[in-house]
């Protein structure tokens, strides 16, 4: 049996003129431009600084409404009101520098990539320190900020051993 190739080409043809329309109808992709990169900076230096002056209000203003935190050793945190809470239970912190890695964005997102140290006092008086790397990913809003959509961080401290169990008699 033979197949005749003819009809095959207007198939073709519909196809791809087809592809090509939906291609040119997709919307294009706004410019991720220096004035965006300074504002992502500017977000991330106003994380820093509204938890150092426990400015919880300011430091809401930072995340998008559903954020996604994912602190060192517990759950994630899903939405404003559980990042808010996080940070207004954490210990207080005296100190808090951030190094930005990298920067990039695309669009209506971006993400960076970096270092941190920290120092706290703890709820006993005493001081604590960490350090460690984040990445956080930032969205464009509606009203045309930029918010910390997810963030991950991690310490690059050695995981402190429980102290030994008392020996029995």
């Amino acid at each position: 049996m033979r197949f005749k190739r003819w009809p095959l080409f207007p198939i073709a043809a519909v196809g791809a003129f087809t592809v090509g329309c939906a291609a040119s109808n997709a919307p294009a992709v706004p410019e991720y431009t220096a004035a965006d990169s300074a504002a992502v900076s500017a977000t991330i230096e106003k994380w820093r600084t509204t938890i150092l002056a426990r400015d919880f209000d300011g430091w809401a203003t930072t995340v998008s409404p559903d954020v996604v935190l994912q602190p060192p050793n517990i759950k994630p945190l899903v939405g404003r009101a559980a990042a808010v809470e996080y940070i207004k239970s954490y210990p207080v912190i005296t100190k808090f520098d951030v190094v930005i890695h990298e920067q990039v964005g695309l669009g209506d997102v971006a993400y960076d990539r970096g270092s941190f140290m920290i120092a706290v006092t703890l709820p006993d008086g005493t001081a604590g320190s960490d350090t460690g790397s984040f990445m956080s990913v930032f969205r464009r809003q509606a009203d045309t900020t930029w918010a910390h959509d997810r963030v991950i961080w991690n310490s690059s401290l050695p995981v402190v051993a429980p102290p030994p169990a008392p020996k029995r008699r």
